[in-house]
């Protein structure tokens, strides 16, 4: 039975957008060089390199979505962040919720995948986060892949003076023995600033934009008109075409099978290489309806869809602050920083990893969404009047095999899906922190580390009038983590990886160091799912440099 718009709230139309910018497809001639399956920050940005590479090639992207907004939605509307995540959310598994289990947020399908909702964050996995990494794929990744990656998504060079000078600030107080400190690096796709990247006037006047994959294919494929040779090289792109199945034919070659998702129509296509990069919940689904999911080792098999994970993020600590330092660097209402303190991974006494998360500080936080735009809403829950300082931390995750989609080819195209909530700190603190990094620690020892390290930051400033109280989780106190989401979700299609940082790499793995499946020929894996760990770091950098790393052995490898 094929595919019949089984997701609620998936979105099923060709906008005028669409069809002023994008000519999907309809040409006669079936075959390609390499197809790939979505269009988000693996799949866009290899199709991308691809394309520029390999001129001489024909390559297709295929993507359920439809092409919906230009820009990062979160921008539209004064909601909250996890309101318009929900609103875009796509209902594609079903759970139970129990006291342990639950997965939180909806994956969001459309052209370009997550990076039309994405916020443009491009930070840095570190040293220690890399070595849970392949040795090739982690040498790679810091000898040329991150910083490409960090290229093409049109990396800032700074966001402005006041930063600069916040960012000098730490890095001259007792937190750089602890954490290398930066200016958070961000997309920059907006015409109002400087050469440097310094905004034209005051940061939060004309906001930096979002990197969008999307915008990468329709340059590519160019306006949409009558020059368009559809049976020549270059990129084609095909909307509302859900992937049914990936099946093995003869001379190795790969059957992409399809359904329209507006007309209902089905149509294969058929290549050597074909890259699946439907995301961590989509892909392992897509496989295990496969036939080529028949073709597997036993022991790959029972990797797919299993080791899902998400990097814990607290909630965040405010307070209203007057400037930083002695001297003082005064810092206004109209100011605004992102900065990020990476941890260095140093070991303390007992040899393990003291800090395994990095923490992302934000003055004025609000300012820089276009969403506020419009003065008159004002700015929720902040006094206007006053200087707001934010801090969250995040933490890096290993991979967790109870975690996983329970899919098969006759699912209904909606597996069950099971994930330990982050709400309850048990699993956190009796497994997770120590396979990441070593240590063991009781709540109470572990709200101690958040608070001191907290204060570590607060202390720095002056006038400091809190706006949320110490974690703690008791008496009024802040809780520190909510339940899992899918926004970083990685690991059920996984690379070589290891249980911990002490175990030997574990060959077992769906996918080879180059991104292969297990087992085939020239089926391929880019996306979140083929990551080891989910990195403190925002992982979006390390999955562009994977993608432009298989681009680039796509190019150099054998017919």
């Amino acid at each position: 039975m094929p595919f019949q718009n089984n997701y609620e709230n998936l979105v099923s139309e060709r906008s005028q957008a669409h069809t002023r910018l994008i000519r999907d497809y309809d040409g006669p001639n079936p075959d390609f060089d390499t197809i790939v399956v979505g269009s988000g920050i693996g799949g866009g940005i290899l199709a991308d390199d691809l394309a520029e590479q390999k001129p001489q090639s024909r390559i297709l992207v295929v993507d359920v979505g439809s092409f919906v907004y230009p820009t990062h939605v979160y921008n539209i509307s004064r909601f909250s962040n996890s309101d318009v995540a929900n609103h875009f959310g796509v209902d594609t598994f079903t759970q139970t919720e129990t006291d342990q289990q639950f997965i939180g947020g909806k994956p969001q399908l459309v052209f370009g995948g997550r990076s039309i909702f994405w916020s443009g964050l491009i930070p840095d996995p570190q040293d220690w986060e890399l070595d849970f990494f392949p040795g090739t794929v982690r040498s790679e990744l810091k000898d040329e892949f991150l910083l490409l990656a960090g290229q093409r998504m049109n990396g800032s060079l700074t966001l402005g003076s006041k930063v600069r000078d916040l960012v000098d600030h730490f890095r001259n107080s007792p937190l750089a023995d602890d954490f290398f400190i930066h200016e958070t690096p961000r997309a920059l796709h907006q015409p109002y600033l400087m050469p440097d990247g310094t905004p034209a006037d005051k940061f939060f006047v004309e906001s930096t934009g979002v990197f969008n994959t999307a915008e990468l294919l329709i340059n590519q494929t160019g306006l949409t008109g009558p020059k368009i040779d559809l049976n020549g090289n270059g990129l084609f792109i095909k909307l509302n075409s859900f992937v049914e199945a990936v099946n093995s034919v003869p001379h190795d070659w790969y059957e992409v099978k399809t359904t329209d998702t507006v007309s209902g129509e089905q149509r294969s296509f058929y290549a050597q290489k074909v890259v699946i990069a439907a995301g961590s919940i989509e892909s392992p689904k897509l496989i295990n309806r496969s036939s080529v999911y028949t073709t597997l080792p036993d022991d790959i098999k029972q990797l797919v869809g299993f080791g899902l994970t998400d990097h814990p993020v607290t909630a965040e600590s405010r307070a209203y602050v007057t400037s930083v330092g002695n001297p003082r660097i005064d810092i206004s209402p109209h100011d605004h920083a992102k900065i990020i303190f990476y941890s260095k991974g140093k070991p303390g006494a007992d040899g393990n990893v003291q800090y395994p998360f990095n923490i992302e500080m934000n003055v004025n936080h609000e300012y820089w969404h276009l969403r506020n735009n419009d003065p008159s809403e004002g700015l929720p829950k902040n006094d206007p009047t006053r200087t707001v300082v934010d801090i969250k931390f995040s933490f890096a995750n290993c991979l967790d095999d109870q975690n996983g989609i329970h899919s098969n080819a006759n699912d209904g195209y909606k597996p069950s899906i099971s994930f330990k909530k982050f709400a309850f700190l048990d699993d956190l603190l009796n497994s997770r922190f120590p396979a990441v990094a070593g240590w063991q620690m009781n709540t109470a020892d572990f709200m101690i580390l958040l608070n001191e390290t907290r204060q570590r930051i607060f202390n720095e400033f002056n006038d400091v009038d809190p706006m949320t109280p110490p974690y703690g989780g008791f008496y009024g106190e802040l809780w520190p983590f909510g339940w899992g989401t899918v926004h970083h979700a990685c690991g059920t299609l996984r690379m070589p990886w290891k249980a911990n940082r002490n175990a030997p790499f574990n060959a077992r793995s769906v996918v080879d160091e180059n991104l292969k499946v297990h087992g085939t020929t020239g089926l391929y894996v880019c996306d979140m799912s083929v990551l080891p760990i989910s990195t403190a770091a925002n992982p979006v950098r390390a999955l562009a440099g994977l993608a432009l790393r298989l681009s680039r052995y796509l190019v150099n490898s054998p017919q």
